[in-house]
């Protein structure tokens, strides 16, 4: 005779998702770039909610996002973001295919690096602090071609940037940010 035994089912732990890797200009002229965003892959509808909930808080609400069609996967004209839809517009040639424009009502529109998903970490950074670096004038494109310049002795020093990094269930980056720099 045999029994049945039923095993219990070992509880499941939501699968975590990937912080956002984003670094923003800080506040004083407007540089040629706004900042920079490493997503972690190319899946646009994956990736585009965490970045549009972050930057919500800190522009003002996105409406509106550009890309370039090459750039990424899963394009949709519409993503939901949780609190509202973005209207998405790719184009072939018109944009430059290393970075995202968004629009806020608010601010107006900025644009922001795209560091490539499969970029070495230590590339991927050095990247972003240059495309938030206010005195940074190159485009994504000439970032990611020829490398970041060095800065101006009149801009703001490197060490006002910070690489946020935020999970999902974390509200506020800015104490992982803080201890990242050991602050």
């Amino acid at each position: 005779m045999t029994t049945n035994t039923a095993v219990p089912a070992l509880p499941t732990r939501p699968q975590a998702r990937p912080s956002l890797r984003l670094a923003l200009t800080p506040d004083g002229p407007r540089p040629r770039l706004d900042g920079a965003w490493w997503p972690h892959s190319r899946n646009l509808a994956a990736q585009l909610p965490d970045l549009i909930a972050e930057l919500d808080r800190t522009w003002g609400r996105i409406t509106r996002a550009a890309v370039h069609d090459t750039a990424w996967t899963q394009l949709r004209h519409s993503v939901p973001t949780g609190s509202h839809d973005i209207r998405v517009n790719w184009y072939d040639s018109a944009h430059d295919p290393h970075a995202i424009t968004l629009f806020s009502y608010r601010i107006g529109e900025w644009e922001l690096l795209v560091v490539p998903p499969e970029t070495a970490p230590w590339r991927a950074k050095q990247l972003m602090t240059a495309a938030a670096h206010p005195g940074n004038q190159r485009t994504a494109r000439a970032l990611l071609t020829h490398g970041p310049a060095e800065p101006s002795p009149d801009t703001a020093p490197r060490d006002r940037i910070h690489i946020r990094t935020r999970h999902a269930h974390d509200p506020d980056p800015e104490p992982a940010a803080a201890a990242a720099a050991g602050r």
